[in-house]
């Protein structure tokens, strides 16, 4: 399934992200599989959950972690903050919103639905999960400094939104709807918004994006230009005896800099910029401990054709690899990245050296992993 076609048409984000809310109805109903009750359960009993993987909220403020939390005493190591289930239950009982933070850190169905839809919208993306008890609500009006998709899990719930520009204490909503199981609300960063929850309680996943910026381009710019020697030059003396010295003496130095930034090439701005923005990515699953110590060799393998997150002519980027192709290994390596099915490695049409490669990278795998 391709994780975008659920949650909005990708033609919307060819150019750009949309700068309005939009819902759309009951197409993302097969991500309701990645976050059952049944996987809640195990979440906060079997998971060994530690904030600040979690908080609650009741009343629009935040519950004391310490209401929430215990700390584990019969190990080598005191472990503070760990999650007390009994203690979440009552909280929720009494109408507190429990949410889940980075679950792709630590559910593989959403690690797995995460890592896609970054490769599709080639910026990173986190999971986060709001639980809230049945007419109630957790959090005020509020506006985040990313872009979200809520993808509505169990129940429904009620969400205004106001633009950026407007004022939720003083002005009607611009946007009113209901999102039932299944549904999708896209909300852009900026506005504002607020849900409750109806008469039955309410689960919604928020996929949200970590997008690149362009202060990632001055940053990139500025590393760069630091490296230039021109830089140490000593302004003059008497350089800001008076006003109309000291502009001339800055307004000088502005071109020196703007001639530096000149000579740059962009292709080696483009490098540092994608380096850092790869250091965002999860990095694909590691191979299986039984053949890191030398077990045997697993049988069947997959493929992780999203793990490729940039492509430099025969060159390969993960978020943790850089792998170089050899003549005649490209149209090998996409056939194999194509596969949508489980395979030998005797069953592909690619040389060994090629597939030890793209082993090593885990582009191809043999991880449990989910909906592979």
């Amino acid at each position: 399934m391709n994780v975008l076609d659920a949650l909005g048409d990708p033609a919307w984000f060819a150019d750009g992200w949309p700068a309005t809310p939009y819902h759309r109805v009951g197409t993302a109903a097969e991500l309701r599989s990645t976050l059952t009750w049944s996987a809640l359960d195990t979440i906060l009993n079997d998971q060994g959950l530690q904030a600040p993987a979690f908080r609650m909220a009741r009343n629009h403020q935040l519950v004391p972690m310490e209401k929430l939390t215990r700390s584990e005493r019969h190990t080598s190591q005191a472990i503070q903050g760990l999650a007390d289930p009994v203690r979440i239950g009552d909280e929720l009982t009494d109408g507190a919103t429990l949410v889940l933070q980075g679950l792709q850190r630590f559910w593989p169905p959403l690690a797995d639905t995460c890592r896609r839809l970054a490769a599709e919208i080639g910026h990173p993306v986190f999971a986060n999960a709001y639980l809230t008890p049945r007419e109630e609500r957790g959090f005020d009006a509020h506006r985040d400094p990313y872009h979200a998709w809520l993808t509505q899990v169990a129940g429904s719930k009620s969400w205004r939104l106001w633009a950026p520009q407007r004022d939720p204490a003083t002005d009607a909503a611009d946007l009113e709807m209901v999102l039932a199981e299944g549904d999708v609300l896209w909300i852009p960063r900026g506005w504002w918004h607020t849900g409750s929850s109806g008469a039955e309680p309410s689960l919604h996943l928020t996929f949200t994006v970590w997008a690149t910026k362009l202060d990632a381009v001055l940053r990139a710019l500025l590393t760069e230009v630091l490296r230039d020697h021109g830089l140490s030059q000593e302004l003059p003396p008497h350089a800001f005896r008076d006003g109309v010295r000291t502009e001339a003496t800055i307004t000088e130095g502005m071109t020196e800099i703007a001639d530096m930034i000149a000579k740059l090439a962009p292709a080696t701005l483009a490098a540092r910029v994608v380096e850092a923005r790869l250091e965002q990515f999860d990095p694909l699953p590691a191979r299986s401990v039984w053949s890191m110590i030398g077990g045997d060799r697993p049988s069947r393998f997959h493929a992780h054709p999203e793990g490729v997150l940039h492509v430099d002519g025969v060159r390969l980027r993960t978020a943790d690899r850089l792998l170089a192709l050899k003549p005649g290994q490209e149209a090998p390596c996409r056939a194999v990245l194509g596969r949508t099915d489980s395979f030998t490695l005797t069953e592909l049409d690619a040389e060994q050296e090629l597939l030890d490669l793209l082993i090593g990278a885990r582009l191809i795998c043999a991880a449990p992993c989910p909906g592979r």
